[in-house]
């Protein structure tokens, strides 16, 4: 009895996620000083910290909602315990990607651009600062896209990581830096969307694990199904769908292989 208790209690704790809002303060050259959006979801006995780079437009309003609870891919994050509990942080914009950048939706010029890889930055150091904890950033779709260019910038920038995760990537996804970092890409097998489609995920593994001197791995999610009607590149298998906890899964079993000390 004490047991099921236990587990029950540990169940509503993971549901009861508190969120945390810190607007993280950040100046890019002559422009005006503004934040960075950010909801951070912590864990006592957590290892590491996790903070997720968000495809589509990258702005989802996650810092005005009240007490924003972790949703999606992230929720199954958080509720795991066991192997490798984890601090959750959602990096967010106060707009579009495309509209502050001039791009449209369907391109990635955003993603690369050289005020995009300094927020990112930012919100690394101020999570290693905050929580004394290694960092890994996990990005999906757009979001990969946007980890890519991140380490392509500066080979010092994969010096503040303890890994990275590549989720549902973008078919531009590439990344031919030399690297000695943890690195997973995980896809879903049967991605049905044009623009991530599962073998652009399979030359994205590749063309890591030849110059990477660190662990690479391709996990594929295999569960789950697409939605009748639905846009495949907001639906179905491509966000995970009737599936987020195996690939959550995936992704803890990973971190938990690293040794973070």
């Amino acid at each position: 009895m004490k047991n099921i208790l236990l587990s029950v209690l540990i169940f509503l704790a993971s549901v009861n996620a508190k969120a945390e809002i810190n607007l993280i303060p950040f100046q890019y050259g002559s422009e005006n000083k503004t934040t960075i959006p950010t909801v951070h979801w912590s864990k006592a006995d957590s290892k590491a910290v996790v903070i997720f780079l968000p495809g589509g437009s990258g702005s989802f309003g996650v810092t005005k909602r009240v007490d924003a609870k972790p949703n999606w891919l992230l929720a199954d994050l958080y509720k795991l315990s066991g192997v490798a509990p984890l601090d959750l942080v959602f990096m967010d914009s106060h707009s579009s990607l495309q509209a502050d950048f001039g791009d449209s939706y369907f391109r990635w010029a955003a993603r690369r651009d050289p005020r995009h890889i300094e927020l990112i930055k930012a919100s690394i150091l101020y999570y290693r600062v905050k929580t004394n904890k290694p960092v890994f950033l996990l990005g999906h779709s757009n979001g990969s896209l946007s980890i890519a260019e991140f380490l392509k910038t500066s080979p010092e920038h994969q010096k503040l990581l303890a890994g990275v995760i590549f989720s549902g990537s973008r078919n531009e996804t590439e990344l031919k830096t030399p690297l000695a970092l943890p690195v997973l890409v995980i896809h879903h097998r049967s991605d049905s969307n044009r623009w991530t489609t599962p073998r652009s995920a399979e030359s994205l593994f590749a063309s890591v694990k030849r110059n990477n001197a660190g662990m690479t791995e391709l996990a594929w999610v295999e569960g789950g199904r697409d939605v009748a009607g639905g846009d495949p590149t907001h639906t179905g298998r491509h966000m995970y769908h009737e599936a987020t906890e195996e690939a959550a899964e995936i992704i803890q079993n990973f971190i938990a292989r690293i040794d973070t000390k």
